[in-house]
């Protein structure tokens, strides 16, 4: 049997993808069929969750098997899950994420039985329709970073407010450092040596 899946954002009508996957395919195949049509970087995390009828998400399907050796958990991996063995009735909607730092994901939902053409090559993107989202998020501002910039380019770049806010300065000489390090730091006149410290205890 083949499945055809609704691929949408959540609370959004902006983009929607319907891509078709075999039963005996896996979710290695599905994720590539994703990425491929949404031309994302491949390179890149990404996992398959089940849920619960709450939305809870339940189990993960991961690209790699991130698992610790002592983990009871069952750790499920893309490339040897097939699709069959996870879409049955009780669980018909999945969540694949594909920015993990800012919780970005699609829901995916069985959208029921696909009858392949001749020609077809599954898995195989039947409809695309919308604005297809960023694969990450950034700050605009900063789109345009160097991340080949020296460091020493970098002076004078920050914002000094901070440290003027909080009462210190992003300028020091070397006797500043001695100062701060130094024995001369901090001093109580009152006792000439530790042992004169110790006898006031």
């Amino acid at each position: 049997m083949d499945y055809r899946f609704e691929i949408s954002l959540p609370n959004s009508s902006d983009f929607r993808c319907e891509i078709a996957v075999g039963g005996e395919q896996t979710f290695q195949q599905f994720h590539d069929k994703i990425v491929e049509t949404l031309n994302y970087d491949s390179s890149q995390m990404a996992s398959f969750f089940t849920l619960d009828r709450m939305g809870n998400r339940v189990k993960e399907i991961a690209l790699m098997d991130m698992a610790v050796e002592d983990e009871e958990s069952e750790n499920l991996v893309m490339d040897n899950t097939k699709i069959s063995d996870i879409i049955k009735p009780g669980c018909l909607e999945l969540e694949y994420v594909y920015d993990f730092f800012s919780n970005k994901y699609y829901k995916v939902e069985y959208a029921g039985e696909y009858i392949r053409d001749s020609s077809d090559v599954m898995p195989v993107c039947i409809a695309c329709e919308g604005d297809i989202p960023e694969q990450f998020s950034y700050n605009e501002e900063n789109e345009n970073w160097d991340f080949d910039k020296p460091a020493e380019e970098y002076d004078g770049d920050y914002d000094d407010s901070f440290m003027e806010e909080f009462g210190g300065s992003g300028d020091y000489d070397d006797d500043d450092r001695q100062d701060r390090d130094g024995d001369e730091y901090y001093r109580d006149e009152r006792y000439e040596s530790l042992d004169d410290y110790i006898d006031r205890l």
